[in-house]
């Protein structure tokens, strides 16, 4: 038994001087791998999922994790106005709430329906005879409209009523909500 032992502790001996023996260059990608390695998730371990957003107005999609912060960059350009393409520095909050909503849910998927609306837009909208605010909280880059499909506009109304986190608008005939970061009050519209 102790022969045993004695061939096996030689061979593992062996195999550990072998693997310093190998060239520098295999050396450093090990190295370089070992690294790397804790970014790979562990197996049996299910990623994080994803909530995909689509933009109604330009057709653009991105997909984000639910606790993750979206660069700023990311939520300027994603909410911009459609019809003037230009943006503005939106509240950080805004794609939180339709995260949380998707979350919420339990759907991977979110529709928004409008980010920032440029003045000029607004204005138009208001000429045309649309249901929007003189001083739109669109306007100032801190209000979304949003729907989650296969859940109806009520359910979402009321999850986001008690959020208890801005302006809260109805829109029952749209499919939409508005949420927004301004004092908190709740309308319906069309």
């Amino acid at each position: 038994m102790k022969a045993l032992f004695a061939v096996l502790a030689l061979i593992l001996l062996h195999s550990v001087a072998r693997a310093d023996d190998r060239p520098k260059k295999d050396r450093a990608w090990a190295e370089k791998s070992a690294k790397h390695r804790r970014d790979v998730p562990t197996a049996g371990r299910r990623p994080a999922k994803l909530v995909n957003l689509y933009n109604t107005w330009t057709h653009e999609w991105i997909a984000l994790e639910p606790t993750a912060k979206v660069p700023t960059e990311v939520t300027n350009r994603f909410l911009r106005d459609h019809y003037t393409s230009a943006s503005i520095a939106m509240e950080p909050k805004l794609l939180g709430f339709v995260l949380a909503a998707a979350t919420h849910f339990r759907s991977d998927t979110a529709m928004i329906v409008s980010g920032f609306r440029h003045p000029k837009f607004n204005l138009i909208l208001r000429k045309k005879g649309h249901q929007v605010a003189r001083d739109s909280h669109h306007t100032k880059g801190d209000a979304v409209d949003f729907y989650i499909p296969k859940v109806t506009t009520q359910a979402l109304h009321a999850w986001a009523k008690d959020q208890k986190a801005g302006g809260l608008g109805l829109y029952l005939d749209s499919g939409f909500i508005h949420m927004d970061t301004g004092p908190i009050r709740f309308w319906s519209g069309e």
